[in-house]
């Protein structure tokens, strides 16, 4: 019996620790400054948008965190979204965040650059927003999506009678989709042809348009080059440049051609040319550089990112 509750306790304090391990993610990549202004410039449908998004009353409880959004449309007088959203992890592996309302939200505009003005805040005043909680998936390494469920989040904003909130979150990027109807289902407010796609724009407003980098690698001793892989990911570079992998091999199929067993192929994301030459040019990356040397040979070449076309947009 002892040693049942010994491995029951311990399979509740993994999944506690793995949960925690999840919210902590979350809110690694969703604080920060994000724009849809790269979006705004390929299609007139869209407003360049600007969100803010910072954590605040951070007291290291696991369990909960609490984020502050402020949204502005460029040029815009005041922001058109204030609200506090509370964080916290579910036993499934799944992500609440519950929404509030700020009583005189116009005192905590410009918040987002000060959390401490929340400080002297009782939380006790928020204003819950009744069935608008966010259910929010992990959706693949370093991806979370998020929704509203069904026609619970009541809006009466332009006529409407609910509100479905959508929104897709990765390192660099998130999409959100807000969209009213009324209960017949026609749709009243919102972008119909899909979500305003924000990047992240911390520290560097002008990386906005996103490159590719492609890496073409002829290895000759994959054991010993496992040891530059394991240097990059523990270095942090993707990380702290906004960059991640977008594919790798080995192929899942061979359309033309006959590439050799020693190649491998490599695409990476960057938000600009400049993040890609952080990343290429950091004294640690050309340290781990070495680790190759004599071992593969590459081409590494930075592309452009291509606007999506209309007939993927619409």
């Amino acid at each position: 019996m002892k040693r049942l509750l010994a491995v029951l306790a311990f399979s509740l304090s993994a999944g506690a620790a793995q949960c925690d391990a999840t919210l902590d993610e979350y809110v690694r990549l969703q604080v920060g400054t994000f724009s849809s202004e790269a979006q705004a410039r390929t299609d007139s449908r869209y407003d360049t948008a600007i969100w803010h998004i910072t954590e605040i009353w951070h007291d290291d409880q696991a369990a909960e965190r609490w984020l502050y959004t402020e949204s502005w449309l460029k040029d815009a007088p005041k922001p058109y979204i204030q609200r506090i959203s509370r964080l916290t992890a579910n036993a499934d592996g799944t992500l609440t965040a519950s929404r509030y309302s700020l009583p005189e939200a116009g005192k905590f505009a410009g918040a987002w650059e000060d959390p401490q003005r929340f400080g002297a805040l009782d939380r006790g005043a928020l204003v819950p927003v009744p069935g608008c909680d966010l259910t929010i998936v992990r959706a693949g390494k370093g991806r979370f999506e998020g929704s509203t469920l069904g026609v619970q989040c009541r809006n009466a904003y332009k006529g409407a009678d609910y509100a479905l909130s959508r929104s897709v979150l990765a390192d660099g990027e998130m999409t959100n989709w807000d969209r009213g109807f009324k209960a017949t289902g026609e749709q009243v407010w919102g972008p119909a042809a899909g979500g305003y796609r924000f990047h992240k724009v911390d520290g560097d407003p002008g990386c906005r348009s996103p490159v590719r980098m492609l890496v073409f690698g002829e290895i000759t001793d994959r054991a010993a080059f496992g040891n530059y892989a394991k240097a990059i990911r523990e270095a942090g570079l993707y990380e702290r440049t906004g960059g991640y992998y977008e594919a790798l091999t080995p192929a899942l199929e061979v359309f033309e051609g006959a590439p050799p067993p020693t190649r491998g192929v490599v695409i990476s994301r960057f938000p600009c040319l400049e993040a890609a030459r952080r990343f290429w040019n950091a004294p640690e990356y050309r340290e781990i550089v070495k680790l190759r040397e004599g071992i593969a040979k590459f081409e590494v070449l930075v592309l452009p990112v291509p606007p999506l076309p209309r007939y993927v947009t619409e």
